[in-house]
């Protein structure tokens, strides 16, 4: 039995869902709703102490993180394989995945929560956060009290629109070698970024259009035209699951 703890279909929990509906897998879904604190509770803090999405339990083994729980999916299931055969190429695989999770997601994250779920957030339901605060790691308790502060120092705005403007522009050059990210097949990696490109879409409205990125704008295209796309977004419970965004990792410094 596969269970797959999750938020809506966005950014890192969006991703293992794509996953295992490309792959046919049955699995338990568990919705874990972060504006409502559900990632504080003790039931969920048992499986993942962070107290972060998504989490994959498989034979009871826990698995974390959304890069690792497809690559997991992937060595573990291996038909309708989502990882090319060439070396070169598994390298491409791995790159986007580490290069989303670290250069593009916590960005997006940072001016999503800024600029759209935190102000539209209820006084009582930042009261509420504060309160649970002490359940977490302390890594993570710093994040949060940053976060529900709402202070974002301009500097920091300032370079994740530059981190995601490079991102932007090396997706483009990338799609202009081949139609999808790791060469000539559909692959994780382009799993690993479909749903960050939809909300970085979003938070910089003017980055990815049909001028400036057509061969972004026609990957995302095919993208959501992908049935395991398409019912993956259908599972959302929000009208528009890239417009909500919860305070993520901090961005890496690396690339």
């Amino acid at each position: 039995m596969l269970e797959l703890y999750h938020w809506e279909p966005n950014v890192d929990s969006g991703e293992p869902l794509i996953c295992l509906k490309e792959k046919g897998l049955a699995f338990q879904s568990r919705y874990v709703d972060l504006l409502q604190l559900q990632q504080r509770e003790a039931d969920f803090l048992r499986l993942n102490p962070s107290g972060q999405v998504p989490v994959l339990v498989h034979g009871g083994r826990v698995i974390t993180e959304a890069g690792l729980v497809m690559l997991y999916l992937e060595d573990t299931f291996p038909q309708r394989p989502l990882m090319p055969q060439s070396l070169a190429e598994q390298y491409e695989v791995h790159f986007w995945i580490k290069y989303a999770e670290e250069r593009i997601v916590p960005y997006v994250t940072l001016l999503g929560w800024h600029g759209i779920t935190r102000p539209a957030l209820a006084r009582a339901a930042i009261g509420a956060a504060r309160e649970t605060l002490g359940r977490l790691p302390q890594e993570r308790r710093m994040l949060w009290e940053k976060a529900l502060d709402g202070a974002c120092p301009d500097d920091e705005i300032s370079l994740a629109r530059e981190a995601l403007g490079a991102a932007a522009h090396r997706l483009e050059r990338s799609l202009e070698r081949a139609r999808w990210l790791a060469g000539g097949s559909y692959s994780l990696a382009d799993i690993a970024l479909v749903l960050a490109v939809r909300a970085l879409r979003v938070v910089m409205p003017g980055l990815l259009t049909a001028e400036r990125a057509p061969r972004t704008v026609d990957w995302l295209r095919r993208l959501e035209e992908r049935p395991a796309v398409r019912e993956t977004l259908a599972l959302a419970r929000v009208p528009a699951p890239e417009r909500v965004f919860a305070p993520g990792p901090e961005p890496a410094r690396w690339g």
